[in-house]
Order: structure tokens, then sequence, then C-alpha cells
């Protein structure tokens, strides 16, 4: 797959599909805390974003802060910004989800994807698991500079529940 990055086409390479198990991944918090998927339970709705400190990123992940408020899932922000740029935006905003960094490891582009290699970041991404580890969506935004489906994702959250 390919996304559209600074007008030229870059390629994506995603290691998932959807009704398969997710696999386990190490990023770091911005604490600088290790955290793994495998700790965390319930419904889960994964965000890869280039990075926290661009307009549209900041956009995205504040939008669905107020869209998922009510909503039993936990969030997970996953890019590859340091864990001092995570910080510095979860201080910025009224944060409810977990902001992670694969800076370290790239335990997450390794074993999920969502890279866009020649550049080092990750693409617009979404992928929802549900409490068995099994996903259930993902959608991967063909233009970094645009936002996701939101609509479509609240229906498919809304899933989960039937």
């Amino acid at each position: 797959m390919e996304v559209l990055f600074k007008n030229k086409k870059t390629p994506v390479n995603i290691q998932i599909k959807e009704n398969e198990l997710l696999n386990d991944f190490v990023v770091v918090d911005s604490n600088m805390n290790e955290v793994n998927t495998k700790d965390i339970k319930g419904n889960k709705l994964i965000l890869t974003v280039p990075s926290v400190d661009t307009r549209v990123c900041s956009i995205e992940l504040s939008k669905f802060i107020e869209l998922l408020k009510e909503e039993d899932i936990q969030v997970i922000t996953v890019s590859m910004d340091l864990p001092f740029a995570l910080e510095r935006w979860c201080q910025a905003n009224a944060n409810h989800m977990i902001v992670a960094s694969d800076y370290r490891y790239r335990d997450f582009a390794n074993k999920i994807g969502f890279m866009m290699p020649e550049i080092g970041l990750f693409a617009r991404g979404v992928v929802l698991v549900d409490s068995k580890g099994i996903i259930q969506y993902i959608e991967l935004v063909e233009n970094v500079h645009n936002e996701p489906n939101y609509q479509k994702i609240l229906e498919e959250i809304k899933q989960l529940k039937n």
C-alpha cells in the first residue's frame, strides 16, 4: 500500500489483517516507561500518527479524546516522537489516552507495520481490537494530511458492543 506524503507516494507496510489476533508489542510512554499491549485489557483503538507536533495529528487526537470519552475503549497512540514531545502534548491537552513512542525498539513497526520507511515515520492509521485481541477494523489514511473516517470508526466501535 502507499500513502501520499508531501505530494509523493510513499510505501507503507502493514503486517496485520482484520480477524487476526493482534501481535503483542512494546512501546515507550511519555514517561519513558515500557508499555506492553498484552497488559492492556479490554477493547483497544490504536492510532498511528506521523507526529503529535503536527496540526493534523493534534486535531485528530483531540477529536478522538472528545468522541470516545463516553466509550469503554482504551486509546493508544503510537508515533516515532520522542517521549518528551509526547509529554509536552499531553500537558497541553486534556489527554485520556496512552501516548507511546516506538523510537526505542521499533517493535510496533516490525510487528504491526504502518511505517513509511523512506522517512522513518508512521502513516496515519487506525486499528480497532476487541477484548479478545482480535483485529476488527483497519484503516490506513491514504493522504497523511487528512484525518481518518471518524464516523466509520465510531460505527465499528458500536459493533463491538453487539
